[in-house]
């Protein structure tokens, strides 16, 4: 059995969810177990009952526990299956909000209840309908006290599993058999994993047979160990002498304190090119448990200087070049891919995270203070790439506490600051200071809902590369902005919109800048903000003047009124040729009722790869327009009423490089296909879509289609898709919460499954926020 890797989980805060990726964990061993867990599972007796996995840590606890819960007959037999995982340190109120979310119940409204009233909601919710919760990870025996009242006892089958390090933690539940306390894997099944996670699908040469067997034994059975070495051995030279260097620094009693691992894993980290010991490091930076987004984790990285050009490559593609290493290495776990097997979030095992924490400050590279300060990061210039920072001097700040003095010396390097709106405007003339500032993360809280200003001074900070605010308020950003050449990533996140205010009026003059003829003052007009990839989202009615200077951008979003008579107000892309990712929300929905928008003429950059529509309700007629001026689009969603009318009817050519196409609450009743529809198509996903009748049986022609996942769709659209699955056994069927079939836990942490999710439990747009929690890490 591999080591604890997970499938996909989303963090929560004492908790976190899981959902299933349709990745299989690797298993070696225990078989016998997992039959053995699946007949407890849906065998009797009839009454609620506990399921315990115990064992030591990187034992495999956890990837024996998402092996069953991602079985299909377990996925079938229950009607609600939920998953969280239990913080160290964890919080009731965190945990009832956390499995009240798994099991989609509606949560609006929580911060105002008593934990009481929350578990009653969870009750009630769970109440009639056979369950299966996952507990992952607990370490207190108040846990199982705190929660135990929750779930009700219908005599249905309805069961809980516990995974703990801890056996009498396990014992509390009082369950009809006693905790499954897994056994080390044996020399052979050590061998055999060990072999899958350094060759993959090849085999052992023969002259590194007898001393990989030797390098396994070492490991005791333990797969985390197996892993982690194996790692080593994957990046290295296969030559007798490099393997038996490496299998002499193994210690032969590991097994016996997990503390004596910290010198395997220091073995790992020592064979470690000098580029990736910080990038691994900073994972210590990151909660207990958190799922950390690769775009966030990259930007992080670049800001603090860990990223080296190299060639004529991108900082950000160097970067993730990085991460993909330490994946590699198996010294980071993936949680979640994309549809084209890219890494969207990732993490550490919790040992792992322990010796990054402990190797950071034994180089005086992290110190963590609680009581000023939750996070601290320390650079030292010495082979660490940061230039000009003295070893005393705080580089990186995560926190929500109220900083001392930002006069004070100990900040004058500063160049990651993760804070609060409110520090941030009591100390507007001062963050104008912080010129080494290169990332900057402000998140503005849910009682603020009135527009903000940022102001002029913010465009001291000529170094800063990342701007992100956490808002769902508009946001002004100063016109002085666009003298910020270093700026490559500017966002608000959790639905906030970015304005750009509005130059003075009275030095106006015309100038013609790329496609456009604009009005602007000469003395700060035109503009160039050649390093800028990332824009999200900016208001229509701004985009028209930015865009001009952003030539180079790779990712945009657009929302507002992009609209006008039902004609598109915001100019055309097709000179942005670097333009990879766009996204298209219209926000004035209501006010048009459905009257049908229209995209004629509008032009797209052709070498746009993926495109998101929300709210924009074009004519479906449109959209094969758009499918052939679009040649290398590879990802098209369709988001609530992205476009209207009763059918769809697509003809040959229509988007001959599309891979990925998703509907999430579009309005369709019938779909019809030409004879070879979408060539090269390798996913599609349909939630939300209740009317629609059926899948057209052409889909499953495809010969590049490998899934199809429907969610809350009619019962007839999952029917049609195994029926395509009958004639094509190769493809993958993933379904949950349809029409009269059971209710599974679906994956709602993409921002088009969260607009389904809140129009399935009647919430309002208003209601999305971040609930405050320990997992927010900065």
């Amino acid at each position: 059995m591999a080591a604890e890797q997970v499938g996909d989980r989303s963090s929560g805060d004492s908790s976190r969810t899981y959902t299933s990726t349709g990745e299989e964990e690797t298993i070696v061993g225990f078989e016998e177990e997992v039959l053995i867990i699946k007949e407890q599972l849906t065998g009797v007796p009839k009454q609620l009952d506990v399921i315990s996995i115990v064992g030591m840590p990187g034992i495999g606890k956890t990837t024996l526990a998402i092996k069953v819960y991602n079985d299909p007959l377990v996925a079938y037999h229950f009607h609600i299956r939920a998953w969280i995982t239990i913080s160290q340190e964890y919080v009731k109120r965190d945990l009832l909000c956390g499995l009240l979310s798994s099991v989609k119940y509606h949560t609006n409204g929580a911060d105002q209840m008593r934990d009481e009233d929350l578990a009653q909601r969870l009750y009630k919710s769970l109440k009639g309908r056979r369950y299966f919760i996952v507990m992952d990870d607990i370490w207190d025996s108040r846990v199982w006290s705190d929660l135990k009242t929750c779930f009700p006892n219908d005599n249905n089958g309805s069961r809980i599993m516990f995974t703990s390090r801890h056996e009498e933690v396990a014992l509390l539940a009082k369950s009809s058999k006693p905790p499954l306390s897994l056994r080390f894997l044996t020399d052979d099944e050590s061998w055999v994993l060990f072999q899958q996670k350094v060759f993959r699908r090849e085999t052992c040469p023969p002259q590194l047979r007898e001393i990989g067997k030797n390098i396994a034994k070492k490991c005791h059975g333990v797969p985390l160990v197996i892993v982690v070495v194996a790692g080593i051995l994957t990046n290295e030279e296969k030559s007798t002498d490099q393997w038996k260097k490496v299998g002499k620094t193994l210690n032969s009693q590991m097994t016996t304190d997990p503390q004596i691992w910290m010198k395997t894993l220091a073995l790992s980290y020592n064979h470690l090119p000098q580029h990736l010991k910080l990038c691994f490091l900073y994972f210590g930076l990151f909660p207990e448990d958190y799922q950390v987004p690769v775009w966030k984790l990259i930007w992080l990285w670049m800001a603090e200087g860990f990223i080296r050009e190299t060639g004529e490559k991108s900082l950000e593609d160097v970067a993730e070049e990085y991460l993909m290493e330490l994946i590699g290495r198996s010294l980071v776990l993936v949680s979640r891919r994309r549809f084209d097997s890219g890494v969207k979030t990732c993490c550490i095992h919790d040992l792992l995270r322990d010796f990054c924490i402990k190797q950071a400050e034994k180089e005086c590279f992290l110190q963590q203070n609680f009581r000023e300060l939750p996070v601290l990061h320390f650079a030292q210039p010495k082979d660490r790439f940061i230039e000009d920072s003295p070893s005393t001097s705080i580089t990186s700040i995560f926190g929500k506490s109220v900083l001392h003095d930002l006069d004070c010396l100990l900040y004058e390097f500063l160049r990651v600051l993760c804070i609060h709106y409110g520090f941030f405007s009591s100390y507007h003339g001062k963050i104008g200071k912080l010129v080494h500032l290169r990332y900057l993360e402000i998140g503005i809280p849910r009682l603020l809902l009135s527009d903000i200003y940022l102001p002029t001074t913010i465009s001291n900070l000529k170094n800063l590369e990342t701007l992100i605010i956490y808002t769902r308020s508009s946001v002004t950003l100063p016109y002085c902005i666009t003298g910020m050449v270093s700026l490559r990533h500017l966002q608000t996140v959790k639905r906030g919109t970015l304005r750009i205010k509005e130059p003075s009026l009275w030095h106006l003059q015309t100038v013609k800048r790329g496609p456009l003829r604009i009005k602007e003052p000469g003395a700060i007009y035109p503009f160039s903000l050649d390093n800028l990839q990332t824009l999200s989202y900016i208001d229509a009615s701004s985009c028209r003047v930015f865009l001009a200077g952003t030539l180079n951008i790779r990712k945009l979003g657009i929302r507002g009124c992009i609209f006008k008579d039902r004609f598109l107000t915001f100019p055309d892309t097709y000179f942005l040729s670097h333009l990879q990712e766009l996204k298209l929300w219209c926000v004035q929905f209501e006010r048009f009722g459905n009257w049908p928008m229209s995209l004629c003429g509008v032009r797209f950059p052709t070498n746009l790869k993926k495109l998101t529509l929300t709210k924009t309700q074009v004519k479906w007629k449109e959209m094969s327009t758009l499918g052939k001026k679009l040649p290398n689009l590879e990802v098209l969603k369709l988001v609530e009423f992205a476009c209207v009318g009763k059918c769809w009817k697509t003809s040959d050519g229509d988007f001959p490089q599309l891979k990925f196409l998703k509907l999430v609450t579009i309005p369709i009743e019938e779909w019809q296909v030409s004879s070879n529809p979408f060539p090269m198509l390798q996913r599609l996903v349909l939630v939300g879509c209740p009317e629609l009748q059926s899948i057209p049986s052409e889909i499953g022609e495809v010969p590049t289609l490998q899934m199809i996942e429907v969610r809350d769709c009619n019962t007839s659209v999952a029917n049609s898709a195994h029926k395509i699955k009958e004639e094509q056994n190769w493809l993958q069927i993933v379904e949950s919460g349809n029409r009269e079939s059971p209710r599974q836990l679906g994956s709602w942490d993409d921002e088009d499954d969260e607009i389904w999710r809140r129009r399935r439990l009647g919430m309002d747009e208003e209601d999305q926020w971040i609930r405050p929690n320990s997992k927010n890490w900065w």
